[in-house]
């Protein structure tokens, strides 16, 4: 009897140390998470992109047949105006021409006195007049052969011929150069954007740039939007846009790298903490946990652009919803948790 009693007893000792214990462990199965309301904030909406640098005009100044370089008045780095000199060509046919222009300026002279006094007729005027206008056009047309002026003030950044040497556009017996010196506005620069199809629609011309380079770090550049194409490339989905921007003290440089920010205005969007977000290792998709009553609910999410360490959500959640954003790693959906303050 006595063993009896002593088996029944180690019996019930053991059946209530086991619910103790189980009870124990399903307590420490839930979870402790932190979480925070959704709330909408005043989000600043800046397009930034990466752009290149174009002068805002260039030109590469040659003659317009072979013929030999007389004189560069100019070196890489020159500053020069509009209209001025830069290379001296061969002038042996300009010579030629200049005195056959002078002398059909001459006759025309005189046949404009002959026509007034009415020693000549009208046909015989007309003749000596297109005589005149004829050469005046080839003497023009040589002349600007013979003396390469500056289209417009600008830097020459290029020469790649010397005095004396012969200018050949094709290769025949000599070397091929694309141009005898190279000009470029560069007070002015263009800075060109690749922009994604659904930015474009946003894009104003006029519209205000900051432009920054990494090696001037302490400098912002103030441009605007002055040219957008019309047409979406096929390949890329993208639009091309140009900035313009002022360079008078030559700061930026052509053909380098420049991001760009294009200010687009203020609107209240709903963000949340950047972390609290998760990836569906599956679907690929964005999701969020949401606190309701002591459960988690799993919410599929549209997540929008990232600004520092929050992200703003364009679909799946609501203003005064509370999400959670500690201790979502190891959570599944509808899984019982409970909130501890300050984990």
């Amino acid at each position: 009897m006595k063993w009896k009693n002593l088996i029944v007893g180690l019996t019930l000792i053991f059946l209530i140390t086991g619910c103790t214990k189980k009870e124990t462990e399903n307590v420490k199965e839930i979870k402790s998470v932190s979480t925070q309301k959704v709330e909408r904030k005043t989000v600043k909406n800046i397009l930034t992109y990466t752009g290149l640098v174009h002068p805002w005009e260039e030109a590469a100044l040659a003659a317009q047949m072979a013929s030999r370089v007389r004189k560069i008045y100019v070196k890489e780095g020159d500053y020069v105006q509009k209209g001025q000199l830069l290379v001296q060509m061969d002038d042996q046919q300009l010579t030629q021409i200049e005195i056959q222009f002078n002398d059909t300026k001459r006759d025309l002279e005189r046949a404009e006195k002959l026509k007034s006094e009415g020693a000549i007729s009208d046909q015989q005027y007309e003749k000596i007049k297109l005589a005149y206008e004829t050469t005046k056009t080839n003497y023009e047309k040589i002349l600007e052969n013979t003396q390469l002026r500056a289209p417009f003030s600008g830097v020459i950044t290029a020469k790649y011929l010397n005095d004396g040497e012969l200018f050949m556009m094709t290769p025949a017996g000599g070397r091929a150069v694309p141009s005898i010196v190279h000009l470029m506005n560069l007070s002015l620069l263009k800075i060109k954007i690749a922009v994604n199809e659904s930015d474009s629609y946003k894009i104003r011309i006029g519209q205000k740039a900051r432009i920054f380079s990494e090696f001037l770090p302490d400098e912002v550049f103030q441009g605007r939007v002055s040219r957008i194409n019309p047409v979406v490339d096929p390949v890329t989905k993208t639009v091309d846009v140009e900035i313009q921007v002022s360079n008078k003290e030559n700061k930026i440089r052509a053909n380098s790298f420049v991001k760009v920010e294009i200010d687009m205005g203020e609107t209240k969007e709903i963000t949340i903490p950047t972390a609290a977000i998760l990836t569906d290792q599956v679907s690929g998709k964005k999701y969020v946990y949401v606190y309701q009553n002591g459960i988690a609910k799993k919410r599929i999410i549209v997540t929008g652009k990232q600004i520092n360490d929050e992200t703003v959500i364009q679909n799946g959640l609501k203003e005064n919803e509370e999400i959670i954003v500690e201790g979502q790693y190891n959570l599944t959906d509808n899984e019982p948790v409970k909130i501890f303050k300050g984990l």
